[in-house]
């Protein structure tokens, strides 16, 4: 199959400007002002929208009334064709603290999700997010499931998720912590700080261990001060480290989001959703996990009042970091498609219009409205009837 997707505006990210790229079999063939070897393709234009890498998000629960704790492969391909409603080509089912019995069969729903084939979006691994995690620095994450990082827990889960586990995010001062940040790199897995009240010596061990990453920064964390900057102090003065920011506006203020941009630069800025099952939905009583959670004018709580996840969408995620934080388009886009591709390690294939790449993309209208979606190639979402009944082929 060879498709020309012309009339747009490319972001590459190294290049941004009117262009065209060529799809053959799945991946990216050619991307130039002006595609060379047209001839035979199908043409599909766009309408001068904005072409980009499709979204990455490694950091969503749920949305449209399902959760990846349901521990069901429905719940996760219906997570699938709603996140690629909203440009998303790539995700990781996010689990939070539960007994160990509830991550694993959540592992098990995800695998069997992805082996039965999805409607939408790709599966690119999971994101255990719990339970190792600091009962002091819980927020949303149910108490009683935060435990100690022991070998037998750990054990126990990596087993559950041999090769889908991509991260997990932990404390690092917990008893056993460091040995799990570790046993973890060793297999490849992201090992992300959150839900800590660690020091800024401690994360900087977490950091010598092999952790890279850091969960929504500035949230469920020891708050910076002058004379113990703790974890964001770490990780906004540490080269390498990668940050997740949930920019909906509420959870970090615009200045913050700018902040944290100015110190990490661009390339270690990964914008992240954070999203619970009330997304996409109205106002009302959800669940994340085994945890309530209220959905009030958008805004995800616990009954006690803790910020509860988000209600965001990737894609909004990018508009709010040109509109609120002064971000430019060009660096808001890394943020959610190079960046995270780097964070897995998929680089070299996902991420970039760039020959050779598999062709996730998404067309966005200057108002951030996502109007196509295609993974591998494949149309898996359009809002506007771009293909049409039959496309014209360039002679």
């Amino acid at each position: 199959m060879r498709l020309l997707l012309t009339d747009c505006f490319i972001y590459t990210p190294e290049e941004y400007g009117p262009g065209e790229v060529l799809v053959v079999n799945g991946r990216i063939s050619e991307v130039a002002r002006r595609v060379g070897a047209r001839q035979g393709a199908e043409i599909l234009a766009l309408e001068g929208a904005i072409l980009a890498p499709g979204l990455i998000d490694i950091h969503i629960h749920g949305s449209s009334g399902l959760d990846t704790m349901d521990g069901k492969a429905e719940a996760i391909a219906g997570l699938s064709a709603f996140v690629a409603a909203h440009g998303v080509t790539g995700f990781l089912p996010t689990t939070v603290a539960a007994p160990l019995s509830q991550i694993e069969q959540a592992l098990q729903a995800v695998r069997q999700a992805v082996d039965g084939g999805l409607p939408g979006a790709q599966v690119l691994g999971v994101h255990l997010e719990g339970p190792f995690f600091n009962r002091q620095r819980a927020g949303a994450q149910p108490l009683d499931w935060c435990v100690d990082p022991s070998d037998d827990a750990l054990r126990h889960l990596l087993a559950a998720g041999e090769g889908l586990i991509r991260m997990i995010s932990l404390a690092p001062e917990l008893p056993g912590a460091i040995a799990a940040i570790e046993a973890c790199v060793r297999r490849g897995i992201v090992v992300s700080i959150g839900h800590t009240d660690a020091t800024y010596e401690q994360a900087q061990a977490a950091f010598a261990a092999g952790a890279r990453h850091i969960t929504h920064l500035f949230n469920a964390m020891t708050p910076l001060h002058h004379r113990e900057p703790g974890v964001i102090g770490a990780a906004l003065t540490t080269a390498g480290v990668m940050v997740q920011l949930i920019a909906d506006g509420l959870h970090l203020h615009p200045a913050i989001l700018n902040l944290a941009v100015r110190c990490k630069g661009v390339a270690e800025v990964v914008l992240i959703t954070d999203a619970i099952a009330g997304t996409g939905l109205p106002d009302g009583e959800y669940t994340m996990g085994p945890q309530q959670v209220i959905v009030r004018n958008g805004e995800a709580r616990t009954p006690a009042g803790n910020l509860a996840g988000s209600t965001l969408t990737l894609e909004r995620a990018i508009a709010n970091m040109v509109r609120l934080a002064g971000v430019p388009l060009p660096a808001a886009l890394q943020m959610a498609t190079l960046n995270p591709a780097r964070v897995l390690g998929l680089e070299q294939r996902k991420g970039r219009l760039a020959s050779g790449y598999d062709a996730d993309m998404v067309a966005l209208d200057t108002d951030f409205n996502v109007h196509l979606t295609m993974v591998g190639g494949q149309i898996i979402y359009e809002r506007r009837n771009y293909s049409g009944a039959s496309r014209p082929v360039c002679k």
